[in-house]
C-alpha cells in the first residue's frame, strides 16, 4: 500500500520515539527504515553533483520505496518518518503528488536548542569537521559558495544551520498543499515533557483507536564518543558503503543502534547551548518565529519563551 503518513521533520526533536511509539499501534505501521528520504530528490542530486556519483540515498525507485511497506498488509495507517522533508524544496511537492490525501506532522524544535544538538549529532557521527559550534555557524556563507566544505556530509546543505531554521518558508510549503485537517504541528518541548497526552492526541488526529497505549521508552540518550579514531573509523563513507553492498540495510542500522553505538560510545549527560549564544540567536531568529506562530495558530514565541527577550 502507499503510505499515508509523513513524519516530515525536525531531526533532533522526537520524530524517532514518534515513529517507535507508532509503530507499536495493532492499526498502524511504520517502515522499517526509518528514514528513506525518497521525496527530497534535491538533495539526492546536491549529495550527487558534490561527489560525482550516487554515494548516499538508497530508496530512489518508487517500487524500491514501497517494499518497505509490504508488510503494511491491513494497517489502516502506514507511515515513514524522514526528518530532511522538512527542510527539503521540493518534498512537500512530492509527497502531494503522490498522495494528496495523507496526513503529516511536523515536531518543530525552539531553533537556537535545535541548531546546537543538531550540529553535536552531525560532529558526532564525523559528517561535520568543525567541532565548535559558532564558528561552524559562521562558516556558512563559505560552505555555499564551495570555499569551505566538510568531506562526509551527506549533502552540502545539511551544513546549512542558517537555512535549517527557515521554519516560516519550510511549514508553509506544506500548508500551501495539505488541508488543515490533514497537518498536525507538534511542539518538541511539549512532547517531550507528556508523551503520552501528545501520543493520544496524534492517535485521534490519524482516525485509529486513541486508547491504545505503547510501551514508552527512552529513546536517543545522549551519549559521547569514547574512542574518536574508532569511530571516524566506523563512520567512514567507504566503510558504510562496503557494509550497505553487503548487507541489507536494516542489519546495519541494527549494528550501529546494538554494536556500534554500545561499544563506541557512552551514555553522558547532555550539555547545554550557553546562555548568551542562545539569547543572541533567539533574537536573531525572533521575526522568524513570529511569522510562524500566525502561520500555524500556536504561539511559539510563549511557548518557547521569545516573549521574555
Amino acid at each position: 500500500m502507499k503510505p499515508n503518513l509523513f513524519i516530515v521533520g525536525q531531526p533532533k526533536s522526537g520524530t524517532t520515539a514518534l515513529h517507535q511509539f507508532l509503530g507499536q499501534h495493532p492499526e498502524i505501521y511504520m517502515s522499517s527504515i526509518k528514514e528513506p528520504h525518497f521525496f527530497c530528490s534535491d538533495f539526492h542530486l546536491e549529495s550527487d553533483l558534490a561527489y560525482g556519483k550516487k554515494r548516499f540515498f538508497d530508496f530512489r525507485s518508487e517500487s524500491a520505496y514501497l517494499q518497505l511497506f509490504a508488510k503494511a498488509e491491513d494497517a489502516k495507517v502506514a507511515g515513514e518518518s524522514s526528518t530532511n522533508y522538512l527542510y527539503s524544496q521540493v518534498a512537500a511537492e512530492k509527497i502531494h503528488n503522490f498522495n494528496p490525501d495523507a496526513k503529516i506532522i511536523i515536531i518543530l524544535r525552539e531553533p537556537a536548542k535545535f541548531l546546537y544538538s543538531l550540529h553535536s549529532h552531525y560532529v558526532k557521527f564525523t559528517e561535520e569537521n568543525e567541532p565548535d559550534f559558532l564558528t561552524a555557524l559562521a562558516l556558512e556563507e563559505d560552505r555555499i559558495a564551495e570555499t569551505v566544505s566538510s568531506p562526509r556530509v551527506t549533502t552540502p546543505s545539511y551544513l546549512y544551520y542558517d537555512r535549517r531554521v527557515q521554519y516560516y518558508q519550510q511549514v508553509k510549503r506544506y500548508c500551501d498543499r495539505f488541508k488543515p485537517e490533514q497537518m498536525k504541528v507538534i511542539v518538541f518541548e511539549e512532547f517531550q515533557s507528556d508523551n503520552q497526552s501528545f501520543y493520544r492526541e496524534i492517535l485521534e488526529f490519524l482516525g485509529v483507536d486513541p486508547n491504545f497505549i505503547p510501551e514508552y521508552e527512552t529513546v536517543n540518550t545522549n551519549k559521547e564518543v569514547k574512542f574518536k579514531a574508532i569511530n571516524k573509523l566506523v563512520n567512514s563513507p567507504l566503510l558504510k558503503n562496503i557494509s550497505k553492498n553487503l548487507l541489507s540495510q536494516e542489519f546495519n542500522e541494527f549494528i550501529r543502534d546494538n554494536i556500534v553505538e554500545k561499544f563506541l560510545w557512552h551514555q553522558a549527560p547532555k550539555t547545554s547551548i550557553p546562555e548568551a549564544i542562545k539569547i543572541d540567536l533567539m533574537e536573531k531568529y525572533q521575526p522568524q518565529v513570529a511569522r510562524l506562530s500566525e502561520l500555524v495558530d500556536i504561539d511559539f514565541e510563549t511557548k518557547w519563551g521569545y516573549d521574555k527577550l
